[in-house]
């Protein structure tokens, strides 16, 4: 029965018989490698800018217009490589109304959404009260109210609260919770 012999071990006979040293073969061997992985990442690199609506130099484009989402469209799905700016573009338009969907989903990390979340997208007069919110200089302390519920509030961020301590120089509990009192006024540093 006759032997067959591999593929490989025949074009390593052949490359025998070409005289190459080794050293050659194997840089030979290196380049084609690096040059198809470069290949693949400029394709995935390519995809993703375009999937996010980037020109190659980084420039941002508008993908969508401010009535992408309409008025009673109150949900949205992330989808990979989305960010809350460029979905506030295309929700309103604008890409700082970020901040109200932070608000609105009650977003901790607004650079942390995963793919696949659903996302309130409250409509836009609601979205421009939040901003509206967000840009107080004041605040008038209701009851039940925390430095850091107002913190949430006002900077969309509840681990902000010691600015607002800070600013209005706010006395502590002997437990180290901040004090204050409802129908006062504090000042919100911008």
């Amino acid at each position: 029965m006759a032997r067959r012999t591999s593929t490989f071990r025949r074009y390593k006979k052949k490359f025998k018989k070409l005289n190459f040293p080794q050293s050659y073969l194997g840089l030979l061997l290196g380049a084609i490698v690096v040059i198809v992985l470069g290949f693949l990442v400029a394709s995935f690199l390519t995809r993703v800018s375009n999937d996010m609506g980037e020109i190659a130099g980084g420039e941002k484009i508008a993908t969508s217009s401010a009535t992408t989402f309409g008025e009673t469209q109150k949900e949205y799905r992330v989808k990979e490589g989305d960010s809350l700016s460029a979905i506030a573009q295309s929700a309103y338009g604008d890409m700082a109304m970020w901040q109200a969907l932070a608000i609105e989903n009650k977003i901790a990390n607004p650079n942390l959404i995963y793919p696949d979340t659903k996302l309130k997208i409250p409509a836009k007069e609601q979205a421009d009260a939040d901003m509206k919110t967000l840009t107080k200089t004041s605040w008038n302390v209701q009851e039940g109210d925390t430095l850091s519920d107002i913190a949430q509030s006002v900077y969309g961020d509840a681990s902000r609260w010691t600015l607002i301590a800070k600013a209005n120089r706010v006395g502590y509990l002997p437990n180290g919770n901040p004090l204050i009192f409802a129908g006062t006024t504090i000042t919100i540093p911008r």
